[in-house]
């Protein structure tokens, strides 16, 4: 698989391990609710396992890593857990997707949402 991601040495986790959890391992792989309600809203995706698959079937094109984060709301802060972020295209939509492993080894998808930063008001019409 030939993906073009940028900054790869600054981000948290290894994309395509994540890539494959959402394509062979899908049990292992949690959603937010807000995330997935996104998903279904904005880009059609309806059920988990439909997210799950568009990102195992190289759904998220022209892939940008944007940042890496502590996680701020983590209950236990013992723990330090990081969450990576991405922008991607689907068709003619921006996108945005981050998203955490946990200490059970199982992925988090924390956002996934059109990418607004970018959005212009030409785009929106594109977009929604």
């Amino acid at each position: 698989m030939d993906r073009r991601i940028n900054n790869l040495e600054t981000a948290a986790y290894n994309f395509e391990d994540f890539i494959q959890y959402c394509k062979e391992m899908p049990e292992k792989v949690k959603i937010e609710y807000d995330a997935m309600l996104n998903a279904r809203e904005q880009f059609s995706l309806n059920t988990k396992a439909d997210l799950l698959a568009f990102i195992g079937n190289n759904g998220l094109e022209d892939l940008e890593y944007k940042n890496t984060e502590l996680w701020r709301n983590n209950k236990r802060k013992n723990i330090k857990i990081m969450i990576d972020a991405y922008k991607f295209r689907s068709n003619e939509k921006l996108g945005y997707i981050a998203f955490m492993k946990v200490p059970t080894g199982n992925y988090m998808i924390k956002s996934f949402h059109l990418d607004y930063e970018k959005l212009t008001l030409k785009d929106v019409s594109y977009n929604l």
